[in-house]
C-alpha cells in the first residue's frame, strides 16, 4: 500500500516538472529594425524571425499602415540538421517609411502564442532633401482663352525632369481634364534630352486640342505629374523616398454664344484663307487672267482648292461640293487634311473636269461664309471661276454621222441630147423597182451601220492608246446608239469607265487595265438592238 502511494506521488512530480519546463522550450519570435532613428523620407527595414517553420501569412503587417508606408514583404524559411539536432526558422522582411514626425510605435507581433517586443521609432524632419522644383517642373500655355462653340484652341505643355529618370518610381503624367470640353492629344508626345540652366534634363512636350461644345465659363486643368524620387546615400547606406506631386495649372475658358443670325455652316475662326490653282491635262498651271481658256473636246482640266482655317477641326470643315454644268464631267478626290506649323488645318480638294461639249462653258465660283471671331462679324471668302472655250478635238473626233454621197457631174448638153432615152429608161426602172418591192415588202430593210462602226473603231483605238479623255468621249457617243442592246452590259461598261478614270485621277491608286472594257464593248456591239428585234417580229 505504501509502495503504491509512493509511485503515484513520483509520477505526479515528474509530470509537474515537465509542464513547468515547457515555456523554456517554446519557439522565440523576435523583431528588429535597421535603425530606430530615421528621418521622415528615410526607408528602413523591419525583420521578424520565428524559430519554427510556419506559413507566410502567419504574420499580419496591416497593423503598421496607420503610421508607415509599407513595401512588399518578403518571406523565407529554412530547415537545418546540426549534430543530429533539427532546427527550423521563418523570416519576414519589409521596408517601412514613416508617415509622420515624432515617436512611432511598431507594435508586438504574435505567432503561435509567441510574441515579439514592441519597437519605438524616432522620426525627425529631413534637412538635406532637394526641393521638388529642383527635380521636375511643368510649363503650360493656353493659346486662346475666349472661344465660340465648335472653335478650338491649343494647350501646350512641357514637363522638365531635372534628375535621372531611372531614379523615379511610379511615374504618372496626368492628362488635362474638363467634362464640358472636348480634349484630344495632337499627335504623339515628344521626349528628348536638353540642357536647362546647365543641367541635363529630360523634356516631354505635348500639345492638346481643346474644343468648345457650348457657351459658358469652364475651368481647364492642365497636365499634372506624380512620381517617387529615390535618393540613396552611399556614405551612410540609407535610402530616402521623396514624393513628387505637381498639381495641374488651371485655366479659365470663356465660350461666347453663337450669333442669332447663324446659318447651318457655322465656321468661327480668326482666319480663313481660300485659294485655288488650275492645271491643264499635262499638269501645267493655267493662268486665270487669260480668259477664256482654250481646251479640246474630251480634254481634262484640274481645279485644286485649298482651305486654311485656324481653330477648326477637320470634321467641321465645309463641304466644297460644286455644281458644275452638264458640259463638263467632274471627278473629285477625297479631301486631304494637314496640320500646318502655325496650328491651322489645311484641306485640299482636287477636282478633275472633262469637257463634254464644244463651245463656251463657265465654271462656277466658290464661296465660303465664316464668322470672324476677331471682328465678331460674318465674312465671305470667294474664288472666281473661269470660262472655257471647248474646241473640237483632233481629226479622230470628227466622225461622219452619215455616209458620204458623191453627186454625179452635171452635163447639160448630154442631158438635153439623151433626155427622151433617159425618160424611157427611168420609166422601165421604176416599173422594175415597183415589182421588186411588192415581192420583198415582208423583208426588213436594215439601215447601214457605217457611222456606228466608225464610232466603235475610234473607241477601241482610244482605249488601246490609253487616252482617257478620248475614251470617255467616244464611249458616251457610242453608248448613245448601243445602250439599249443590253442595259446590263452597258452598266458594266460604265463601271469600267469609272475605274479607268479613278486609276488616272483618283487618290487611291486604283489598279486597272483595259482588257475587260474592250471585251465588254465588243460583246455589246455583237448584240442586236431591242428595237430591231421588235420590228422583225411585227413583220412576221
Amino acid at each position: 500500500m505504501v509502495m503504491t502511494q509512493y509511485r503515484t506521488l513520483s509520477t505526479l512530480i515528474l509530470i509537474g516538472c515537465w509542464l513547468l519546463s515547457l515555456p523554456a522550450y517554446a519557439a522565440n519570435l523576435t523583431a528588429t529594425v535597421s535603425s530606430n532613428q530615421v528621418t521622415k523620407a528615410e526607408v528602413f527595414q523591419l525583420r521578424v524571425i520565428y524559430d519554427e517553420k510556419v506559413d507566410s501569412n502567419s504574420l499580419d503587417f496591416s497593423v503598421l499602415e496607420p503610421s508607415f508606408f509599407l513595401g512588399q514583404p518578403s518571406y523565407s524559411s529554412a530547415l537545418n540538421f546540426v549534430n543530429g539536432k533539427r532546427s527550423s526558422r521563418s523570416e519576414w522582411t519589409i521596408a517601412l517609411k514613416p508617415k509622420n514626425l515624432g515617436t512611432l510605435k511598431i507594435p508586438a507581433f504574435t505567432v503561435e502564442g509567441s510574441s515579439s517586443s514592441p519597437i519605438s521609432i524616432q522620426v525627425s524632419q529631413d534637412t538635406d532633401l532637394p526641393d521638388q522644383d529642383d527635380l521636375a517642373v511643368i510649363q503650360s500655355q493656353l493659346v486662346k482663352a475666349e472661344l465660340y462653340p465648335n472653335e478650338t484652341t491649343q494647350l501646350k505643355t512641357r514637363l522638365i525632369i531635372k534628375t535621372n529618370p531611372r531614379r523615379l518610381q511610379n511615374v504618372q503624367i496626368l492628362p488635362p481634364k474638363n467634362a464640358e470640353l472636348t480634349i484630344e492629344e495632337s499627335g504623339q508626345a515628344n521626349q528628348y534630352q536638353s540642357v536647362v540652366n546647365g543641367i541635363e534634363a529630360t523634356i516631354v512636350d505635348q500639345t492638346f486640342t481643346i474644343t468648345a461644345q457650348h457657351s459658358g465659363s469652364f475651368v481647364l486643368n492642365s497636365v499634372g505629374f506624380e512620381a517617387t524620387f529615390v535618393l540613396g546615400d552611399n556614405r551612410t547606406g540609407t535610402t530616402k523616398l521623396l514624393p513628387i506631386q505637381i498639381a495641374p495649372e488651371q485655366f479659365t475658358i470663356d465660350v461666347s454664344e453663337k450669333p442669332q443670325t447663324t446659318n447651318d455652316n457655322w465656321l468661327p475662326t480668326p482666319q480663313l484663307l481660300l485659294s485655288q490653282t488650275w492645271f491643264d491635262a499635262q499638269g501645267k498651271e493655267l493662268s486665270a487672267i487669260d480668259q477664256p481658256t482654250l481646251i479640246a473636246l474630251g480634254d481634262s482640266i484640274t481645279r485644286e482648292l485649298s482651305v486654311n482655317i485656324q481653330g477648326i477641326k477637320a470634321e467641321n470643315f465645309p463641304d466644297l461640293s460644286i455644281s458644275y454644268p452638264d458640259s463638263v464631267r467632274q471627278y473629285a478626290e477625297k479631301p486631304r487634311f494637314e496640320t500646318l506649323d502655325d496650328g491651322s488645318t489645311q484641306m485640299t480638294v482636287k477636282q478633275v473636269l472633262i469637257a463634254q461639249r464644244t463651245g463656251k462653258t463657265l465654271l462656277p465660283a466658290v464661296s465660303i461664309e465664316w464668322f470672324n471671331t476677331l471682328t465678331t462679324d460674318f465674312q465671305t471668302s470667294q474664288l472666281d471661276g473661269i470660262e472655257l472655250m471647248v474646241e473640237p478635238a483632233s481629226e479622230a473626233l470628227n466622225i461622219p454621222l452619215q455616209p458620204t454621197i458623191t453627186a454625179a457631174p452635171n452635163n447639160n448638153e448630154q442631158g438635153f441630147q439623151f433626155w427622151p432615152y433617159l425618160t424611157a429608161l427611168f420609166a422601165i426602172l421604176w416599173l422594175a423597182t415597183l415589182t421588186w418591192h411588192m415581192k420583198t415588202r415582208h423583208k426588213l430593210d436594215v439601215p447601214k451601220a457605217e457611222p456606228k462602226n466608225n464610232e466603235l473603231e475610234s473607241l477601241l483605238n482610244a482605249i488601246s492608246n490609253n487616252e482617257i479623255a478620248q475614251t470617255q468621249y467616244f464611249a458616251k457617243l457610242w453608248l448613245t446608239h448601243n445602250r439599249d442592246k443590253d442595259p446590263t452590259i452597258a452598266k458594266q461598261i460604265d463601271h469600267e469607265l469609272q475605274q479607268m478614270v479613278s486609276s488616272q485621277f483618283g487618290g487611291n491608286h486604283v489598279e486597272w487595265n483595259n482588257k475587260t472594257l474592250r471585251q465588254l464593248i465588243k460583246k455589246l456591239s455583237r448584240c442586236r438592238s431591242t428595237n430591231e428585234n421588235s420590228a422583225t417580229l411585227s413583220k412576221l
